[in-house]
């Protein structure tokens, strides 16, 4: 994954065209950089649901969840993304309003556009994934390869070989004190 901490709007394209002349479905959008996240985790329409969020975390992720739960999650996951997607998304392609014009960004146009599950799907995975991701690392760096150590280049010089044996001989125990 690379990632480009620009602010600059960078174009996310959510899915192909189905030929050369149809550019697919595209958002122009700027990073999801921590206070994007933030302040769409205090998004009004996550307020709302706070009670179903609390249940969430103290049902855990080991529980048995229920079916309610599972469409608690679901809810809560859409209006995140949706949050999010208002605060970063600056322009489009492939999206038309009634009369088959390019539809201008809306919040409202933002919020249908997330209610179409491939797009809700292609946003969550091309574009919003990534800056969880970061964000739960917080340190913005890959994790290596193969374990811990690989790639990492050596620091200290290596250690001087082993002293010798010690001596093969007996040697006498120290006398016990009197007590």
């Amino acid at each position: 994954m690379r990632l480009n901490l620009s602010p600059a709007v960078e174009r996310y394209q959510l899915i192909a065209g189905a030929d050369e002349g149809d550019p697919g479905v595209a958002i122009m959008a700027r990073p999801a950089l921590t206070s994007i996240i933030e302040d769409a985790k205090a998004d009004d329409c996550l307020i709302a649901y706070a009670d179903e969020i609390r249940a969430m975390v103290e049902v855990g992720e080991d529980a048995e969840v229920s079916a309610e739960v599972i469409r608690s999650k679901g809810r809560v996951g859409l209006m995140f993304a949706k949050a999010v997607a208002r605060r970063v998304i600056d322009g489009w392609d492939g999206v038309e309003d009634e009369d088959g014009q390019p539809a201008p960004v809306t919040p409202d146009r933002i919020d249908a556009f997330l209610d179409i599950a491939p797009i809700y799907d292609a946003f969550t995975s091309v574009y919003l994934t990534r800056w969880l991701i970061v964000q739960h690392e917080k340190n913005v760096s890959a994790p290596s390869p193969n374990g811990t150590s690989v790639g990492v280049q050596t620091t200290a010089q290596a250690a001087k070989p082993s002293a010798g044996n010690a001596r093969a001989g007996r040697t006498a125990r120290k006398p016990k004190k009197a007590g």
